[in-house]
């Protein structure tokens, strides 16, 4: 029997102690520039902010702060101040996917699939009473639009995808909004990526990185959309 998640409370923990099983990781591989970052601020005595820790069926469980655990225990760190929560492996799974996509590096466009793939499997799709949450209200939570949660679900949950065709004529979830056509195939990886691009720029408060990313949209803009000039013949 599953319990509600515990209040949570703050505690010293060993890190060595600590699981960071793939099942709370939705991140392909850790950044080792950012590890020897954090590194070198906590060297200089900056405090960054405590770890997040899971106790499932009464083990640790690491669910937010990978790369401060990675910098620590670079520095020859044994214990660290962690905030623990007591819940079920499936609550876990969840809120280690929600701090990726929340916290830290902006995650790669195959790690939000990843994050997606927790998002149904833990059950956060469902409202209660039998209802589903559209595909809308399921893109907004991982930051992505309902026609690529649309065709990730068919790919990855096939089932799942014909129960919402079903239950919505649309296939969205949400009578009220018309379907818009999917873009085709060969567009999703560079639309993907233009989405990865705003929410960079959205998430940084440089101004310098602003600029530059404003600059370089500015130049693809003038390479991609200007107007085509039909070759003159020398006929």
């Amino acid at each position: 029997m599953e319990h509600l998640p515990s209040a949570p409370s703050t505690s010293v923990v060993v890190l060595a102690q600590l699981c960071r099983s793939p099942e709370f990781q939705v991140r392909s591989k850790l950044c080792q520039s950012t590890i020897h970052r954090y590194a070198a601020a906590m060297k200089a005595g900056q405090l960054l902010p405590p770890l997040s820790v899971a106790l499932v069926d009464g083990v640790p469980c690491l669910i937010d702060g990978y790369h401060r655990a990675a910098a620590m225990e670079l520095l020859g760190q044994d214990t660290a101040e962690a905030v623990v929560i007591t819940t079920s492996k499936l609550d876990a799974q969840w809120m280690a996917a929600k701090a990726n996509m929340h916290h830290g590096l902006p995650l790669k466009s195959k790690e939000l699939r990843q994050a997606f793939g927790v998002y149904i499997r833990t059950g956060q799709h469902r409202k209660g009473r039998g209802k589903r949450k559209s595909l809308r209200e399921i893109g907004q939570a991982i930051g992505r639009s309902h026609n690529t949660i649309r065709n990730w679900m068919a790919q990855d949950f096939p089932k799942l995808a014909k129960e919402y065709g079903q239950e919505h004529g649309n296939g969205l979830g949400d009578e009220a909004i018309p379907r818009t056509p999917s873009p085709p195939a060969d567009a999703m990886p560079a639309l993907e990526r233009l989405a990865q691009v705003r929410q960079v720029f959205q998430t940084t408060s440089c101004p310098d990185a602003r600029e530059a990313i404003r600059q370089a949209l500015h130049e693809l803009h003038g390479e991609l959309l200007k107007d085509w000039q039909e070759p003159e013949s020398d006929f």
